[in-house]
């Protein structure tokens, strides 16, 4: 008799529906957990008690049995659903549409500390290379923001819907904050979502504030003073713009300043070839590496809004002078160096050693360069670092005259005191006759 007819017939039924096949196996899950004291010698024992129970509450041991079973095979069938759907093939396969190789960006994410596991990244890479050709743009893998109900996968592509030229003043386009568009899901093989383009009033609140995000884009964020937009979706658009601007870093001679924008706009670009290739000791020094993407300044944008017609100068309060492809080694925080550097292996002595880029600032932001390739990721909780900084309570906004100047030609308004008048003596007199 074969393996496969012994077991079918054990699982063979009686009278009154029970099979040996299945009593054995909860006998043997009941002597693998209560762990009885010399399990041969009771093993008889074991056996009638269970069958007793067996017979007698049927139904109790069937809802134990089967509940359990049922809520992991859904939670299979789920997770089996949304894998194949990473295989459906897309209609757009453009030739010049791109996408990161993660499978091997993974091996270097690796020395860093960040790892996702071989089938999340697969997962993930498909997930990625089926949004680039339905967006027919090309994407990379941002990195992953911690919630505490739900995480954030994150996806960076040029922005296709920048803010109208007219509202330039408001809100800046492609040559700023808004260069490019971000994408969230919380599963990977979920639905995309992009997040809204972002304000300078937002940035600016959000440097003033510190909150941990829930995994809901539609939650509300209460916060002193009050976050423009009001939701999620806002503040994690924010804060990655703020990331993206200051962990945005790169060996030099990658990058260059581009002089074909407008007079007046600031604008950097790739280098189509690079002309030298760095050595890993050259790497380990902070001075070799520098920032490709523009900084934000105080007033929450990375250009100076264009200046109208009847203006002469803008206020001095707005001039920032934001430097281009500055050196990280520049950069401080509170308590000394905005980043640490190292080469991984620690030796760093061979020719397929990686050196890694860890910002102080913004934990969870990493630079890794091997070879001549580099790149970028950030898997955090989306919150700077607060060390050595101490909280203050945001001062409230003054009270405010009650009368307020309303035209240069017209004098200011004001409340006179109150004063007592007394009658005059005739006064009286004339009111007794």
């Amino acid at each position: 008799m074969s393996f496969e007819e012994a077991k079918q017939y054990l699982r063979g039924k009686d009278e009154e529906g029970a099979s040996l096949y299945e009593h054995l196996s909860r006998l043997l899950l009941k002597i693998i957990v209560e762990k009885p004291h010399n399990a041969n010698a009771v093993f008889e024992q074991l056996s009638q008690d269970l069958r007793e129970i067996t017979q007698h509450a049927p139904s109790l041991l069937t809802e134990l049995d089967t509940e359990p079973f049922d809520a992991e095979k859904i939670s299979q069938l789920e997770w089996c659903r949304i894998a194949c759907h990473l295989f459906t093939p897309t209609e757009n396969e453009a030739a010049e549409i791109s996408y990161p190789d993660l499978m091997t960006e993974a091996n270097v994410f690796e020395w860093t500390g960040v790892n996702f596991g071989r089938t999340e990244v697969y997962q993930l890479y498909l997930a990625i290379k089926q949004k680039a050709k339905v967006e027919a743009s090309s994407l990379r893998f941002w990195g992953k923001i911690f919630g505490r109900s739900s995480d954030y996968y994150v996806v960076q592509g040029v922005n296709p819907e920048p803010p109208p030229a007219e509202e330039v003043n408001i809100i800046e386009g492609m040559e700023g904050a808004n260069k490019y568009a971000f994408w969230v899901c919380s599963k990977i093989g979920g639905e995309w979502t992009k997040l809204p383009n972002v304000l300078p009033d937002a940035i600016i609140v959000g440097r003033n504030i510190n909150r941990f995000f829930t995994g809901d884009l539609n939650a509300p964020v209460p916060s002193y003073p009050p976050f423009p937009g009001g939701t999620e979706a806002h503040l994690l658009r924010s804060q990655i713009a703020q990331i993206t601007a200051e962990c945005s870093i790169s060996p030099s001679g990658f990058y260059i300043e581009d002089d074909g924008v407008d007079e007046g706009i600031k604008a950097i670009k790739k280098v189509e070839e690079i002309s030298e290739h760095r050595t890993i000791d050259e790497l380990k020094e902070l001075s070799s590496w520098v920032h490709h993407e523009l900084l934000i300044d105080r007033n929450g944008r990375c250009n100076q809004p264009p200046m109208n017609e009847d203006e002469d100068s803008r206020p001095e309060q707005e001039l920032q002078n934001q430097p281009i492809l500055g050196s990280i080694a520049e950069d401080e925080v509170v308590d000394g160096p905005a980043w640490t550097i190292s080469a991984c292996p620690g030796t760093g002595d061979s020719p397929d050693s990686t050196v890694c880029v860890k910002s102080l600032k913004w934990p969870g932001a990493y630079a890794v360069a091997f070879g001549n390739k580099f790149t970028n990721i950030y898997c955090g909780f989306g919150c700077p670092s607060l060390r050595g900084v101490s909280y203050k309570i945001p001062a409230t906004p003054g009270i405010q005259p009650e009368w307020a100047l309303v035209d240069e030609e017209i004098s200011a308004l004001f409340e006179e005191e109150d004063r007592t008048i007394r009658p005059s003596p005739n006064e009286n007199t004339e009111e007794e006759e």
